[in-house]
């Protein structure tokens, strides 16, 4: 597996983000209101992708939330190829950009019934900061 840093205007990403808003909007079901698909507004500063034979395979982008506060992004692995592990890769390399930006806490936003999503978070490090219904911030100190 290879991991590139790249941005929100190689096709790529914006391929990954659809799919990962189709999936979104899918798992929420009725809820499906509340969610807005990737748009600039949310200026994504850095994507990572993960590439699997020249394939790429998942992603995860992050942008400065405060001068010392990363925000993690829309993590995204294809169906196919979770399980592997792809998900800790990316976020450690996002992690060590995020310390290379002198950002001393990362921050996420999600919703408690992505169970997976949630556990993984959990085993990296994040606790839930705040819950309003099913919607969750989390946060670690890195």
């Amino acid at each position: 597996m290879n991991i590139v840093l790249t941005n929100t205007s190689d096709p790529q990403v914006l391929q990954l983000f659809s799919e990962h808003d189709d999936f979104m909007l899918d798992f929420l079901g009725d809820d499906k209101g509340i969610y807005t698909r990737y748009s600039e507004n949310e200026n994504i500063e850095n994507v990572w992708i993960a590439y699997e034979q020249d394939m790429p395979i998942g992603c995860i982008a992050f942008r400065k939330k405060s001068p010392d506060v990363g925000e993690v992004k829309r993590l995204f692995i294809r169906k196919d190829c979770r399980g592997k592990g792809i998900s800790k890769q990316l976020f450690s390399v996002l992690e060590s950009h995020a310390k290379a930006q002198n950002c001393c806490k990362l921050f996420l936003d999600t919703r408690i019934t992505l169970e997976p999503a949630v556990s993984l978070y959990r085993s990296l490090g994040f606790e839930i900061v705040f819950q309003q219904g099913l919607y969750i911030q989390m946060e670690m100190t890195i």
